[in-house]
């Protein structure tokens, strides 16, 4: 023992993980066992649990960032695929595994078939999306197609009776996973086409594994959906889950509920568009009469002025207006020349004879005319002088021009 130098446990602990930390071999590893003292993930979200065979286990942890990822809820008893690394745990001096991913052992032959078998049927046509056909606005009667004691019918009748109450369901119960899954689907699609008066059919389950799920991708499952006289919406798993049926669905929703909500209108929501349009309607005639009163009242005035009543008073006006407008241009007429007479009438007076003699001028007639220039006379001429009280004939004696 004096020949040895003493290490703490920390330090061997620490030098078995510095050890195997640098082993490429176990830096990368891929081992496959079967879950065990599983117990789910811890407050912090970290997921511990062993991995075990015939013979042997080994401890392993995935940690939270990773555990996220996960699209299934390991089980104790499920074979697996762990991917990660190997390491130890300095404090309890346990080497375990740092799991990163874990898949259910058959997963990869599971997805090798799922592609090959969606490459065969989109070739043929059956994903085609001019083949999908328009789902009923307003279904009268909807098929609904999934297990009798799952969540995923009660999901689908609570919304359908929530959404459009006025919608009848049919319901016909079939198995959502194991090898009955598909041959149970396809004879209840028979069954529900048999039927003339259903306008829908709701497919679907809840959520699950991939190995739970896998019954929809049956080929023949899928041509049945495909081939359904009546429009199909699938509501297959959660939302990550794409199945075969669901591409070849005419709608496919990512859960039952949503598959719910698609297949019917929400009766609220009508009701609401029924007063919108209400309102739009009365509206639009309101204005329309509005319109129609305005056509009707300058009709009236066309109408009105072809009327021979309208026409003859209109006339009449105006024989009215020339006639008071006649009386004024006479009376206006009358009265310049009442006006011109007076101011003859004492021009006259002014040039009265018998005032003008009485004035002492006299006017001389010669010949039975009056006389008007001396240049008239010669001497010897018989003139009379028209005074105011008579007349007096004389003789020219003589003529003396100015």
């Amino acid at each position: 023992m004096r020949n040895f130098q003493a290490i703490t446990v920390s330090q061997l602990n620490n030098y078995i993980k510095v050890l195997m930390d640098s082993d490429e071999h176990l830096e990368h590893i891929l081992v496959v066992g079967e879950i065990s003292n599983f117990k789910g993930a811890n407050i912090n979200g970290h997921i511990y649990f062993s991995l075990k065979d015939e013979e042997s286990s080994v401890s392993a942890v995935m940690f939270r960032n990773s555990a996220k990822y996960l699209k299934f809820t390991p089980e104790n008893g499920m074979k697996v695929y762990v991917f990660g690394r190997v390491s130890v745990y300095e404090k309890s001096g346990n080497y375990q595994i740092y799991a990163d991913r874990i898949e259910p052992v058959g997963v990869g032959a599971m997805a090798q078939a799922y592609e090959e078998l969606k490459n065969k049927l989109d070739k043929e046509g059956l994903f085609d999306p001019d083949k999908k056909r328009p789902l009923p606005k307003y279904p009268k009667k909807i098929g609904v197609i999934t297990s009798a004691t799952g969540a995923a019918f009660h999901d689908i009748i609570n919304v359908i009776s929530r959404r459009y109450p006025l919608c009848e369901i049919i319901f016909c119960p079939a198995f959502v996973q194991g090898s009955e899954c598909a041959a149970s689907n396809i004879s209840a699609l028979e069954e529900i086409n048999k039927h003339d008066d259903i306008d829908l059919i709701i497919l679907g389950r809840g959520g699950g594994s991939k190995e739970d799920l896998w019954g929809y991708n049956d080929e023949n499952l899928v041509r049945a959906v495909r081939n359904s006289k009546i429009p199909v919406i699938t509501g297959i798993g959660h939302e990550i889950d794409t199945s075969l049926c669901d591409l070849a669905s005419d709608k496919s929703a990512p859960t039952p509920s949503a598959a719910a909500e698609i297949a019917v209108p929400d009766i609220a929501a009508l009701y609401q568009m029924n007063d919108d349009l209400l309102v739009q309607i009365n509206k639009e005639i309101k204005n329309y009469l509005e319109n129609k009163e305005k056509e009707l009242t300058s009709l009236n005035v066309i109408i009105k002025s072809f009327d021979p009543l309208t026409t003859v008073n209109s006339r009449i006006t105006e024989i009215e207006n020339l006639k008071v407008r006649a009386e004024n241009a006479i009376k206006s007429y009358l009265s310049k020349e009442e006006i011109k007479v007076n101011s003859l009438d004492s021009e006259l007076k002014r040039l009265d004879p018998v005032k003008m003699m009485k004035k002492g001028l006299l006017t001389v007639d010669i010949s039975g005319k009056k006389l008007i220039s001396a240049k008239e006379l010669k001497v010897g001429d018989k003139i009379f002088l028209n005074l105011s009280d008579g007349t007096a004939g004389c003789t020219v004696d003589s003529i003396k021009l100015k």
